[in-house]
């Protein structure tokens, strides 16, 4: 399940760093090399939402974050802003993690409905869980918070190198930060969701739980 879901990740973040490395090496300059790797990330987004035939919460939050890189992008031309900007977008889609508890559904419900409900039958035994299962509640809450903190905790690292260390030397590796977040939190939530899992079916075959 982890190497699946990591799979999609590369599809979903990879192949932008992969568009990025290539046209630096075949010449671009830094300028050009980071708006093709927002672009192929857009498209990447783009397709995904034409695939599943629909808008989903996760699709429509990697639009958001690629799309304010590439305005941004598009607004200087400046090499270290440019490379702030991904710091600026981390730091976004780390609030709008956190802003998804305050209405509706936290953002990694939706998050692993796409990697854990593939089929509408799967989905709409998820919306059924949703206002009837407590635990089912929390976990994903709990979740959110810990992935919109490191999202902040990883932007702020990031800005501060990327002011101190040359252009030259962070060009290369600021494009791997948020992958090798995101690959690092795709695993702590495979195991804490597969412990949720034995501590609810723990609970529910308790005599107290089913006398309650």
């Amino acid at each position: 399940m982890i190497l699946s879901i990591v799979w999609v990740l590369f599809l979903d973040a990879g192949l932008a760093v992969g568009a990025y490395l290539t046209a630096r090496a075949l010449g671009a300059d830094l300028f050009a090399a980071l708006l093709i790797g927002t672009i192929v990330a857009g498209l990447r987004a783009a397709y995904v939402i034409i695939r599943r035939h629909e808008v989903d919460a996760f699709s429509l939050f990697m639009i958001a974050t690629f799309g304010i890189g590439l305005v941004m992008s598009v607004l200087t031309g400046s090499p270290r802003f440019l490379l702030a900007k991904d710091s600026i977008a981390t730091a976004v889609s780390g609030m709008i993690f956190l802003s998804t508890l305050l209405a509706g559904k936290p953002m990694m419900f939706y998050l692993a409905q796409r990697f854990g409900a593939s089929s509408a039958e799967e989905r709409l035994e998820w919306q059924r869980l949703w206002p009837t299962n407590a635990g089912f509640r929390a976990l994903f809450r709990r979740q959110t918070v810990v992935w919109g903190i490191a999202f902040l905790v990883e932007a702020v690292a990031k800005l501060i190198l990327v002011l101190l260390l040359p252009v030259a030397t962070m060009a290369p590796i600021v494009p791997f930060f948020t992958p090798v977040l995101i690959t690092t939190l795709v695993i702590w939530t495979v195991r804490d969701s597969a412990k949720a899992q034995r501590r609810l079916r723990a609970e529910a075959a308790s005599p107290s739980v089913v006398e309650s």
